[in-house]
């Protein structure tokens, strides 16, 4: 096994190994969206960001290493890691492919928690709004009795607080 192909197995297993950080950290998200704690809401996206750069320097190293192994097979081009396993010989081609395969299906579960993490998100700021708009769009009547009760009665409000002082 070449150098490269080495450096490639074990970018590939820091890339799981990031991902899955990733993972647990959005469904951490998922609870503390649910729970409504902006606070901590904040914390972890702080996180995210973290971890995002750390996925974006490892797809340079792994594009870098894939460059390398090209080269070194002689390889003009390939479309993705299965075809490049192609050019690969056994047993390194069943552990690329192996881990390709897990990596794809932590993505997949990523992309199910991140767009059901999207849905809370939406959920609370339609909420949020709901409950801004029934505050803002309240009608307060007046307390009046008496025939010209409805002629009195206080003007739609678009602010909840009173600036009468």
């Amino acid at each position: 096994m070449s150098k490269s192909i080495e450096q490639l197995i074990l970018a590939m297993n820091k890339e799981y190994e990031i991902y899955s950080d990733y993972l647990a950290l959005a469904k951490k998200k998922k609870d503390v969206i649910i729970e409504g704690d902006v606070k901590e809401l904040e914390n972890i996206t702080q996180d995210e960001q973290t971890i995002v750069v750390s996925i974006g320097k490892i797809d340079e190293i792994r594009t870098a290493i894939i460059g390398n192994v090209l080269f070194e097979q002689k390889i003009d081009w390939i479309e993705n890691i299965a075809e490049l396993a192609n050019y690969i010989e056994e047993p390194v081609k069943t552990q690329i492919i192996d881990l390709k395969d897990k990596l794809g299906s932590l993505l997949k579960e990523i992309q199910q928690i991140n767009d059901l993490n999207a849905k809370l998100i939406h959920q609370s700021l339609e909420y949020i709004e709901f409950n801004v708009n029934l505050l803002t769009n309240a009608q307060v009547k007046g307390n009046n009795y008496g025939n010209k009760a409805d002629e009195q009665e206080m003007k739609h409000r678009s602010n909840i607080f009173d600036a009468k002082v």
